[in-house]
């Protein structure tokens, strides 16, 4: 007979207990801790005691809820040691085959994680206990099965009413979304409590716990990070289709393997979701948009972009270079001008330098977009000078505006102006000289020659800016995947930091007026990198962690490291997912938070994959689960009945 069958009853709090899950008495317990005796036999009848399992003490109007932490050695008090005693001899019959001393009894050391108990006929858990004088002499069982599963999926009155007001807050309409992505697992030997004959107990996540939320997934490589990762997003996206609501999601990949199809996982969030799913790389590749934007378009980012690049490259540069990687290309701002005029002059003058800037792309071999042609405003009487049968407000190809500048050097001591001044400014020369690879006295240089390598960071399809476009999918519901495992390491970063500053400015512009940013989930590896624990709070990483909540942004942040995090980030984060870590530094930081110091022994030992000790906003401590493993097949089936409805 299953134990859910034993457990159907009417009374919720009866329902909890399994008679044949019987392992023993309660011998002693205060506020906090509890000494469970039990013997060889109750627990080989109960398929063993793990190592963290939970345990109820059960009288008729309550029962406490253990968790075992280890074994306790035989009391030294007299009246604990009677005490003891008079429990051994309670023990069920055994048929006259075994005696009392026969029974090898011993204790359990165990932490209380609260008590379970009616009011208005429904299930209660309150966090502690309000009388222990009289729970000695307990019958205590270790759930399975429905009743277990009954006890990790509890949610308390108050959470529900927090999470339901949030929901509409958020705007899903109806009961809360939860979904299942585990079952309970105490320890890495799964022959008794999670044999061919246990009946195990379903761990389902409540969605809304992941929303304007902050999640982290620890645990060494290889131990099942990204499997969890892939989990939570299909649990989003699960949540967006079920709910009619859209939620953007964003995954910075590091590594490629959200974007593309490995041995190990036989698939890949892109091909669970091809529709839904747009894939960005910073290097041209079927299926993949750009991430890199269009440098005759985007001026100021193609710039950084190859100021970055030039800098990373150690090429010896001249004196000209040089200025160029100090300059910017920020249009002149009226209210900085003083006067019309001088606005006008100064406009005029950046065009120039803009157009001198463009000329230099497309000779060094940067596509133009199509029908692109470079404008700027000259006065007539430097357009007459130069050559007056072109005038380039018009527009100029780029081999027009190669040949006007060719000629503007040519008469440059012409072009002075009134005032003595050239009419040239210092950052216009400088791209004049290595757009014709000549210094000011003459002398060859290599000019735009050293741009010619970094052409392939250039988008010359692209007609917006690439923060812009991801944005819209993310309002539009789409799952975003940057594929970050190729390209130049330092243009990755900086790229990265970009598209995340977009991301954040734009929802608080939204918030901040008074309107509802759109949900965004956004999922980080390798997180010390971005939000380390030296990081400046005021860096958009560490700003999206903490503040993000208010524009409806959502981090979900994984790493190999407990420490290496901000500490204040990791003490403002509601959900931790954690599999094996692998020494004491890190096991000693994580017990810092809810109970997982009680799980400090088996995260070294258990290098299972996918074994995870998991606390959520929802549930009051910490719940060990084996994460489902993801399966493309299965999830795509999913997707297709979500279209079948």
């Amino acid at each position: 007979m299953s134990n859910t069958a034993q457990t159907s009853s009417s009374d919720p709090l009866a329902r909890l207990v399994q008679k044949n899950q019987f392992v023993g008495w309660l011998g002693a317990a205060d506020f906090t801790s509890a000494l469970v005796l039990t013997s060889d036999v109750w627990k080989a009848q109960a398929r063993g005691v793990p190592h963290n399992c939970f345990l109820l003490a059960a009288s008729a109007e309550e029962i406490l809820l253990l968790r075992v932490t280890g074994s306790a050695e035989a009391p030294t008090d007299a009246e604990l040691q009677a005490k003891l005693e008079k429990l051994k001899s309670r023990a069920p019959a055994s048929g006259g085959e075994l005696t009392v001393e026969e029974f090898q009894f011993g204790l359990l050391q165990c932490r209380v994680l609260g008590t379970f108990y009616l009011a208005d006929g429904k299930l209660r858990l309150g966090s502690d206990v309000e009388n222990f004088a009289q729970a000695a002499g307990l019958a205590v069982y270790r759930p399975d099965g429905a009743a277990l599963e009954a006890i990790v999926n509890y949610l308390s009155p108050a959470r529900i009413a927090a999470a339901e007001e949030e929901a509409r807050r958020l705007g899903l309409k109806g009961e809360l979304p939860h979904f299942p992505i585990g079952t309970v697992r105490y320890a890495s030997t799964e022959r008794l409590h999670r044999g061919a004959h246990a009946e195990r107990a379903v761990f389902n996540l409540n969605a809304v716990d992941f929303l304007a939320r902050r999640t982290a997934v620890f645990g060494m490589t290889r131990t099942g990070k990204s499997n969890t990762v892939k989990k939570l997003v299909s649990v989003v996206k699960h949540t967006s289709d079920d709910f009619k609501l859209k939620i953007g999601q964003i995954i910075y990949d590091l590594n490629g393997e959200y974007a593309n199809a490995n041995q190990q996982d036989k698939g890949s969030i892109a091909e669970v979701f091809p529709g839904d799913t747009v894939r960005y790389r910073m290097m041209p590749t079927p299926g993949f948009e750009l991430i890199l934007n269009n440098f005759f378009q985007q001026i100021s980012e193609g710039h950084s972009t190859l100021r970055g690049l030039l800098e990373a490259s150690k090429i010896p540069r001249s004196a000209d270079m040089e200025a160029f990687l100090t300059m910017d290309f920020v249009p002149p701002n009226k209210e900085n001008c003083g006067s019309d005029y001088e606005f006008q002059r100064q406009t005029a003058m950046f065009q120039l330098k803009l157009g001198a800037y463009q000329a230099m792309l497309a000779r060094a071999g940067y596509e133009p977009p199509p029908n692109f042609k470079i404008t700027f405003e000259v006065n007539p009487a430097v357009r007459n000078k130069v050559n007056p049968s072109v005038n380039p407000a018009d527009g100029l190809t780029a081999t027009q505006a190669f040949e006007w500048f060719n000629l503007v050097r040519q008469i440059q001591d012409e072009l002075i102006t009134g005032k003595g001044q050239s009419w040239i400014e210092p950052d216009t020369n400088v791209l004049i000289n290595l757009l014709l690879q000549k210094n000011d006295q003459g002398g060859y240089i290599p000019g735009y020659r050293l741009l010619q390598p970094f052409k392939d960071y250039h988008a010359p399809n692209r007609s917006t800016d690439v923060c812009d476009e991801i944005y819209n999918h993310l309002v539009n519901g789409k799952i975003v995947i940057l594929d970050l495992s190729v390209g130049d390491p330092v243009q990755r970063e900086r790229l990265s930091k970009r598209i995340a500053r977009h991301i954040f400015r734009s929802s608080m512009a939204s918030f901040n007026a008074g309107q509802h940013p759109p949900h965004i989930v956004v999922y980080v590896e390798e997180a010390h990198n971005l939000i380390g624990r030296t990081e400046a709070l005021t860096e958009i990483w560490p700003t999206i962690a903490k503040e993000g909540a208010k524009g409806r942004i959502a981090i979900v942040y994984a790493t190999q490291e407990v420490s290496s995090i901000h500490p204040n980030i990791l003490a403002n984060t509601e959900n931790i997912l954690v599999s094996h870590l692998n020494n004491q530094i890190e096991i000693a930081e994580l017990a810092k938070y809810y109970d997982f110091g009680d799980f400090s022994e088996s995260l070294i030992r258990s290098q299972d994959v996918g074994f995870a000790r998991v606390k959520t906003l929802s549930n009051p401590f910490v719940i060990p689960v084996q994460i489902d493993k993801f399966d493309p097949e299965k999830e795509k089936q999913r997707v297709a009945c979500n279209k079948a409805k």
